[in-house]
């Protein structure tokens, strides 16, 4: 874990390429050989970088939202956790997609985590509003993956028509479309709200 945590400050910091295993050995006081003994490679300590801070990110949001009574205040609160963790480590992230064509299996695991409790997150709030009488909702499974996939698809959609080719988006594009997404989420919350569900 304290690797991991050391790892995570130099990365967010400088970047996936400006930061060195040697770096990152000298601020934990190891040697280069125990710091490859837990992590063959720079990748390898990225990928489990990621996942910390992935994980620790869903775990703020989780304990957020169960505060939060309202599910369109949850919903908007959820995703402007999501910008923040991407402001925050926004250097870490931005070198996920060359992590993924380097080690495709670790970031495959990596990343297949955050689609599952965001669609897990998604689904408590459409829950809590049936159990509140904010929602009526009848395939609360099935919306989830709905509201997730307009969530993801209109960031591409937006990148599409800012640039010819979809690479990870700059923090003023993040917030447009942040701005997007909770417009598309209020029309779709105010439909599920009037209507007998889906």
């Amino acid at each position: 874990m304290l690797i991991v945590e050391a790892a995570a400050r130099r990365f967010a910091h400088f970047g996936l390429a400006k930061t060195t295993m040697s770096e990152i050995a000298k601020d934990l006081s190891f040697s280069k050989a125990l710091l490859y003994y837990y992590f063959p490679d720079k990748n390898s300590l990225y990928a489990a970088v990621l996942d910390h801070v992935i994980k620790n990110a869903f775990e703020e949001i989780e304990v957020g939202l169960q505060r939060i009574a309202d599910c369109h205040e949850a919903m908007m609160f959820m995703l402007d956790r999501r910008i923040a963790f991407i402001t925050r480590f926004y250097t870490l992230l931005e070198h996920s997609l060359s992590a993924v064509q380097q080690i495709p299996d670790e970031m495959a695991c990596v990343l297949a985590e955050p689609k599952d409790k965001e669609l897990q997150l998604i689904n408590t709030i459409l829950k809590k509003g049936n159990q509140t009488g904010q929602l009526q909702v009848k395939n609360i499974q099935e919306t989830s993956e709905i509201i997730l996939y307009a969530l993801v698809g209109m960031r591409f959609s937006v990148l599409r028509d800012i640039k010819s080719e979809v690479l990870f988006p700059t923090k003023e594009e993040f917030d447009r479309i942040l701005n997007l997404q909770k417009k598309m989420a209020t029309i779709l919350l105010k439909g599920l709200s009037m209507s007998d569900g889906n």
